[in-house]
C-alpha cells in the first residue's frame, strides 16, 4: 500500500505544480522565479496570444487615444509589458506622438520585446526613406527597463498614462500594484488594465465588475470603462481624480529613482547607466534593455 501512498501523493504535487506554473504563472513562488518562467517561455509567448493581438490597434490603442486627444505627446508607462506587444502596436499607430518607458521583470520577454520594436522601427524607416539603412536599433520613443518588483522606480505623477495589461491577477493581490500605478499617474492620468474574466477559470483571481470598480474607486480611480476585449479579459480605462497638465515625453534617465541614493541624475553611457550622484551602475543589455 506504501507505494500506491507514494504514486497518489506525487501526482498530486505534480497537479499542484502544474496548476502554479501553467494556470497561475507562478503567481505565488515571487518575483525572481515568475522572472525566470518567463524567461523561459519568452520565444513561444506570443503563439498564444496571436488571436487577441490582431486587434490591438482597434481594441486598445484606439481608445486609448481618443481619451488622449487632447495630450500631443503622451509619457507612457507600460507596465509588465512582456513582449512588448501594446507598445509596438502604440507606436505602430500613425496618431501616436509620445514616448514609452517598457517594464518587465523578465529579461527574456524585453529581449522579444526588443526585436518586435526594432522591425517595427526599421519598416517605417524603409517606408519613409526606400534608400535609407534598415535601423537597428529599438524603435527610439521606446526604452526597456528590466526593473523585479514593487514599488516602482518612479517619482510621484511621473505619467500621463500607465497601461497594465493581464497582469493584476499575477500579484498576491491587486490593492498593491493598484496604488502604484495611481501613485506614479499624475491627477487626471489615465490607467489602461484588464479585468480578468470568469472564463478564465482562475476564480481565486476573478473580481466582479462591481468589486473590480469599488478597487479602483478604493485607489483614487474614476468614470472607469469596462469593456468586453477578449474570452478571458475585459479592457479597463480609468481616470485617475484631479486634473493636472500633461507631462510630455520624457527619458527614462529623467525620472528614474536611483536605487540607492533615490536621485534622478543619470550618466549613459555605451553599455551602462551611471548615477551622478552616488556612482551606482546599472548594466544596460545589447538590446538596450537597462537591468535595475
Amino acid at each position: 500500500m506504501s507505494w500506491l501512498i507514494t504514486i497518489a501523493v506525487l501526482v498530486l504535487i505534480g497537479f499542484i505544480l502544474d496548476r502554479e506554473i501553467y494556470f497561475y504563472e507562478g503567481a505565488h513562488l515571487g518575483p525572481r522565479v515568475q522572472s525566470w518562467l518567463y524567461d523561459r517561455w519568452s520565444k513561444k509567448y506570443d503563439a498564444g496570444k496571436r488571436e487577441s493581438q490582431l486587434r490591438d490597434s482597434e481594441m486598445l490603442v484606439q481608445p486609448l487615444l481618443d481619451v488622449l486627444k487632447n495630450v500631443s505627446e503622451p509619457f507612457v508607462l507600460d507596465f509588465a509589458t512582456g513582449t512588448g506587444r501594446l507598445s509596438y502596436a502604440l507606436t505602430s499607430h500613425p496618431d501616436f506622438k509620445g514616448r514609452i518607458i517598457a517594464l518587465d521583470f523578465s529579461q527574456g520577454m524585453l529581449e522579444q520585446a526588443a526585436s518586435k520594436l526594432t522591425r517595427a522601427s526599421s519598416s517605417e524607416q524603409n517606408g519613409a526613406a526606400r534608400r535609407a539603412p534598415l535601423s537597428a536599433k529599438v524603435d527610439e520613443r521606446v526604452e526597456l527597463l528590466r526593473h523585479l518588483s514593487l514599488p516602482l522606480p518612479f517619482p510621484d505623477a511621473t505619467f500621463d498614462v500607465v497601461c497594465a495589461l493581464e497582469v493584476l491577477e499575477l500579484f498576491p493581490n491587486m490593492e498593491e500594484p493598484l496604488a502604484e500605478f495611481s501613485r506614479v499617474l499624475r491627477p487626471g492620468g489615465i490607467l489602461l488594465t484588464s479585468r480578468g474574466t470568469e472564463e478564465s477559470g482562475r476564480k481565486a483571481k476573478v473580481k466582479s465588475k462591481s468589486d473590480f470598480g469599488l478597487l479602483l474607486t478604493k485607489n483614487d480611480f474614476a468614470n472607469f470603462q469596462i469593456a468586453p476585449w477578449w474570452k478571458l479579459f475585459d479592457r479597463v480605462i480609468t481616470i485617475k481624480n484631479g486634473s493636472s497638465h500633461p507631462v510630455g515625453g520624457r527619458k527614462l534617465t529623467d525620472v528614474m529613482l536611483c536605487a540607492v541614493c533615490e536621485q534622478t541624475q543619470w550618466e549613459r553611457k555605451a553599455s551602462t547607466l551611471r548615477c551622478k550622484s552616488c556612482g551606482k551602475e546599472m548594466p544596460v543589455t545589447k538590446e538596450g534593455i537597462v537591468l535595475n
